[in-house]
């Protein structure tokens, strides 16, 4: 059972999906190394999101021109691919698109390349099927994402959101957020992205993916269950991705350590059978270009 503290106080989580901001413009999460670690780490969870997504959005079959925007490490590029569908990923981090691209190679019709999804180099209602999973609610101008996702959708296509119901998110996320708080009860969380929290309320996703241009838009949540080891073996599986999350790596040795002894406490409450099992909620939304 999940441990109700993670619900109950997930409004005032730190974001701990940020990483840490490097001197001179040097971004982690921009590299190779993390399209791998998050690719081993939160595919699982938010692949999840996806296959319902490719089902509630239906007719994704060959030849369907699909556009997976901030498409991440490829949760739902690659099984479009195998459905048959020309995938366009594009994302605005170099090392996913190396990491989309490698994916795609057996698919010739799918592609990856680096865009920012508030700026499509895109022409108008080029595709059949758009996603933007966990993508649009964390753009700083997330209302021009929106509006871009819908500008290249056919007219009659879909176009499909996703985000997650609380900050930070779900999976590692949340265990990280409240292991931090149980060290650093002090600890002033920073706001979630504007967007996060907008498009989290189903009446104004409802209303925001409505001012885009869609229509019929319908909204369902869901429950993913991010799965893992448990004890040890829980914490060097997630110690790749625990070194991006800037409020654990500005922590030094003994705090980190401090941290690591409450992630522990956290997972001993949420594993099942020897597994560990952390459920959280996703807002998923399909609307139809107008």
């Amino acid at each position: 059972m999940q441990n109700p503290e993670i619900s109950e106080r997930a409004a005032t989580d730190q974001p701990t999906w940020i990483p840490k901001q490097q001197p001179a413009g040097v971004q982690p999460h921009m590299t190779d190394e993390f399209a791998r670690v998050y690719q081993r780490t939160a595919n699982r969870n938010t692949g999840q999101v996806a296959a319902a997504a490719l089902d509630r959005v239906g007719t994704i079959q060959w030849g369907t021109r699909v556009l997976d925007i901030a498409a991440g490490a490829g949760a739902l590029s690659v099984p479009a691919a195998l459905r048959g569908a020309s995938v366009l990923a594009v994302d605005n981090a170099p090392g996913m698109v190396n990491l989309l691209a490698d994916q795609l190679a057996p698919f010739p019709s799918s592609e990856a390349r680096l865009m920012d999804g508030q700026q499509l180099e895109l022409e108008d209602g080029r595709f059949d099927a758009t996603f933007s999973l966990f993508g649009a609610s964390l753009f700083p101008d997330w209302r021009r994402g929106l509006s871009e996702q819908a500008r290249v959708t056919r007219s009659s296509g879909k176009a499909c959101i996703a985000t997650w119901r609380r900050p930070p998110g779900g999976g590692p996320f949340l265990v990280m957020a409240q292991a931090l708080r149980a060290v650093f009860p002090e600890m002033q969380p920073p706001a979630p992205p504007e967007g996060f929290l907008a498009l989290a309320e189903p009446d104004r996703l409802i209303e925001e993916m409505s001012l885009a241009g869609l229509a019929e838009i319908s909204v369902e949540e869901i429950e993913t269950i991010w799965e893992g080891q448990s004890g040890q073996s829980y914490l060097d599986d997630l110690r790749g991705l625990h070194s991006y999350m800037g409020a654990f790596q500005q922590l030094d040795k003994d705090g980190q350590s401090r941290v690591e002894k409450a992630i522990a406490e956290v997972i001993e409450g949420l594993t099942v059978d020897g597994r560990v099992l952390i459920r959280s909620s996703a807002i998923l939304a399909i609307g139809k270009k107008a």
